[in-house]
């Protein structure tokens, strides 16, 4: 006698021909593919991606990009997405910024060294005023300058869900760090910011510092290897004395000499929540690096806990003075260079700095 399927048991044998989303994804990126007239990425072949999709070095070009755009539109799986170093270009980059204002699921995305210029920060930057996602963005080392500057300026304004934003190796200048600082100065939402590497001096360093001391929620900045020199040392400092919430900064490489370190240093006296702080390859000379020191030494309530100085021959002064200063915060981690091994901090945290040789009269002085 035989025994009758109950509706269950049809649903199950037909679920067991339904494609899965995995096999929906893989062939939804083969058919964009062949629509976009590009070979597919070996890396996505014959299994379709993870949550972390990484397609960094592999010349997918503005035509794959499309193909992959289309894919991603409205997959779920894909959380992370590396395309960094594939020659995008603005087309590449529109495609992909398309892309996120549909997908819901990619929330941290690197799309550096793509030359997307100013079509591609445009497009960036409407996807921003949409997406509510992406919390991660990488966009250093695409030749922006300050006409996408102003952009971005609208997206940073406007967006409050990116809370790290990497915008180093780029072309900013003057007219950037005014467009960037009003922005920052609005943003609710930035957490950390990444600016090395560009072009900012005097009025643009500035209008980017004044930024800094007016935003209420950044913790993390940096701005090395520009040319903020001792005018945008001075309205760092200032920045300093009104924050009270960034906790790291990076000014290495600034142009700062002994008058900007000594600038910086009064608003680095009354500030309370900086933890780390770099400021190696400034020409801040030891009258600078002694001022810093003492901004420390006079503050009681810093949070200082690591201070990384330029490495350069050492006076009694600024030695003793780094005795002091330890002496009175245990905790703090001194380093000249940023090349000494972090340490606990229960341990000796400064390093030994040796004394400029003084030629005599011996045997062994050079005449």
């Amino acid at each position: 006698m035989a025994t009758a399927r109950g509706p269950e048991m049809a649903e199950d044998r037909s679920s067991a021909f339904r494609p899965s989303p995995s096999h929906r994804e893989h062939s939804s990126y083969l058919a964009a593919c062949r629509a976009c007239g590009v070979c597919p990425a070996s890396c996505l072949l014959p299994d379709p991606p993870g949550p972390a999709l990484l397609l960094r070095h592999r010349g997918v070009g503005s035509r794959g990009a499309k193909a992959l755009a289309l894919s991603l539109m409205t997959n779920t799986s894909v959380v992370s997405l590396d395309l960094g170093d594939n020659w995008l270009q603005g087309e590449g980059a529109a495609a992909i910024a398309e892309m996120l204002k549909e997908n819901h699921s990619i929330s941290a995305v690197d799309l550096s060294d793509n030359k997307m210029g100013i079509e591609g920060a445009k497009a960036i930057s409407a996807m921003l005023l949409e997406n509510t996602t992406v919390v991660v963005l990488q966009l250093s080392g695409n030749e922006f300058d300050d006409h996408a500057a102003k952009y971005l300026a609208d997206a940073i304004t406007a967006n409050s869900k990116v809370g790290v934003l990497d915008l180093s190796y780029n072309k900013f200048g003057e007219k950037a760090g005014e467009a960037l600082g009003a922005a920052i100065a609005e943003n609710i939402g930035l957490k950390e910011l990444k600016i090395s590497w560009n072009h900012f001096h005097s009025e643009g360093a500035v209008a980017l510092a004044k930024g800094v001391g007016a935003n209420v929620f950044l913790k993390v900045l940096d701005v090395s290897y520009n040319g903020f020199g001792n005018s945008g040392a001075a309205a760092l400092g200032d920045a300093l004395r009104a924050n009270n919430v960034l906790e790291e900064l990076n000014v290495s490489n600034n142009r700062i000499s002994v008058e900007g370190a000594l600038q910086f240093a009064v608003g680095l006296r009354e500030n309370k929540t900086l933890k780390i702080l770099k400021m190696i390859r400034n020409p801040m000379q030891n009258e600078g690096c002694c001022g810093i020191l003492k901004a420390l030494q006079a503050n009681s309530g810093t949070g200082m806990e690591i201070l990384d100085l330029p490495d350069i021959p050492v006076s009694k002064e600024l030695a003793e003075l780094c005795e002091a200063v330890q002496t009175l915060l245990p905790n703090l981690l001194l380093r000249r260079g940023g090349s000494a091994k972090l340490q606990g901090k229960s341990l000796l945290a400064v390093e030994v700095w040796p004394q400029p040789k003084v030629l005599g009269n011996s045997h062994n002085s050079v005449p």
